[in-house]
């Protein structure tokens, strides 16, 4: 949702997975060092320390080199099309109540 509403940005889509695990535990938006995911933008360095510091162990990034749909269907994920109700209005409803980090600049 937050590539598709910034296509102007190079947005990407990162994983955090903990130590020998297949699938992620957290997956956001990436932009410039900013993270955005269901609390907002926040520094991404910030957002990796957080979850280190509460799963006690150190976490794994993982940039996603596939597309969300190819992504979901690997790591046995949802697509918004199995949901019930078109979750995209809400999406970008929450989204719009977050300005970007690079808003005013």
């Amino acid at each position: 949702m937050c590539r598709d509403a910034y296509p102007e940005r190079s947005i990407g889509l990162v994983a955090l997975l903990l130590d020998g695990d297949r699938y992620p535990f957290h997956v956001y938006a990436s932009w410039d060092g900013w993270a955005f995911d269901a609390s907002g933008w926040h520094a991404e360095p910030l957002l990796v320390q957080v979850n280190e510091d509460f799963e006690g162990r150190p976490v794994e990034r993982v940039a996603l080199t596939v597309d969300l749909a190819e992504f979901c269907a690997g790591h046995v994920h949802r697509m918004p099309h199995q949901y019930w109700g078109d979750p995209l209005p809400r999406a970008c409803a929450y989204l719009s109540h977050f300005a970007p980090p690079w808003a005013g600049s």
